[in-house]
């Protein structure tokens, strides 16, 4: 295999599984966001902004997309070891974003444990 396409697979399958664990946070922050909403007293803005400078962290997030893009990246070398030579398909690209979603969510619940 040529080095700049092992690569090629590995920022492929990084970028893509950012993007599973980019979906995953989203639906994370509207939930919050929603939840957050629903506890609040609706009476001014400032009490919904202090509710959302408590739960989010920005250096989880980092950590987050940091781990997914590890995890992206590994399984889009495995996948590319199995179909080298072929084109990036669409079930390609749709399985590396589950594992990117699943697999960091998995991670983050054994590391959560420890």
């Amino acid at each position: 295999m040529d080095p700049w396409t092992a690569l090629g697979y590995i920022l492929l399958g990084g970028l893509l599984g950012a993007i599973g664990q980019g979906i995953r946070v989203i639906v994370g922050l509207k939930k919050q966001m929603d939840e957050s909403s629903k506890n609040s007293d609706g009476s001014d803005g400032a009490q919904s902004k202090k509710d959302w400078q408590q739960w989010f962290d920005p250096q989880q997030l980092l950590v987050s997309l940091a781990i997914a893009f590890v995890v992206g990246g590994i399984a889009g070398t495995l996948a590319s070891l199995q179909s080298f030579g072929q084109d990036v398909t669409k079930e390609y690209m749709i399985s590396i974003i589950t594992v990117g979603y699943a697999g960091t969510d998995f991670i983050e619940g054994f590391m959560g444990t420890k």
